[in-house]
């Protein structure tokens, strides 16, 4: 009986890349097998470094900004669920009482030409050069006791002018020395219209 001769191909012959590469290697001189395989060694560290070990580091660095952060949140949040909770517990006004609130909080911290009408469920709130700081107080006033919350704004912000120094302290004082410095910082004023929704 005649055997058939094994037609498989031999390892390098299945592997052209493999066998091309042995036949380059075995043609390198020792140094520059050397400076082949310290070039790799370079190429896989920096490659390494890329992939793995890079990322990881920055990741570590920035973890305690990242945390900072995640707590500034966490406090906020805490805050804001403090304030819902409050006004959960708070015991509603009656409108009256809290159309009376805002009109007097509004005199104090808006100024006398404020407005404040009912109009429906709602309270319009009629704004002239009111100063930024009273309007955030009594904003602030308004959620917290009246209930009152801001649904619509239409502002228009101007500034005050700066006092000019020779009002400020005449040159006749008989004591310019402990004279109050004038105040030229320019304020931020409000002037528009709010409208607030009554629980």
């Amino acid at each position: 009986m005649k055997r058939t001769a094994s037609a498989s191909p031999s390892a390098s012959a299945s592997h052209p890349v493999l066998a091309a590469f042995n036949a380059f290697w075995a043609a390198r001189q020792p140094r520059e097998r050397s400076l082949i395989g310290l070039a790799a060694a370079v190429m896989g560290t920096t490659l390494t470094w890329q992939i793995a070990i890079a990322p990881a580091l920055q990741t570590w660095q920035e973890a305690p900004a990242r945390q900072a952060a995640l707590d500034a949140q966490t406090g906020q949040m805490l805050q804001l669920q403090a304030q819902a909770k409050g006004l959960r517990t708070t015991a509603p006004m009656s409108r009256t009482a809290a159309l009376q609130l805002l009109e007097s909080s509004a005199a104090q911290w808006l100024g006398a030409e404020t407005k404040v009408s009912l109009q429906g469920e709602q309270v319009r709130i009629t704004l002239k050069a009111a100063p930024a700081e009273g309007l955030s107080r009594w904003l602030a006033q308004a959620r917290s006791q009246a209930q009152a919350l801001p649904v619509q704004a239409q502002l228009q912000k101007t500034t005050a002018a700066a006092t000019p120094p020779s009002l400020a302290a005449p040159a006749s004082a008989p004591n310019p020395v402990t004279a109050t410095p004038p105040n030229t910082s320019a304020q931020a004023l409000w002037s528009g219209t709010l409208v607030l929704n009554l629980r």
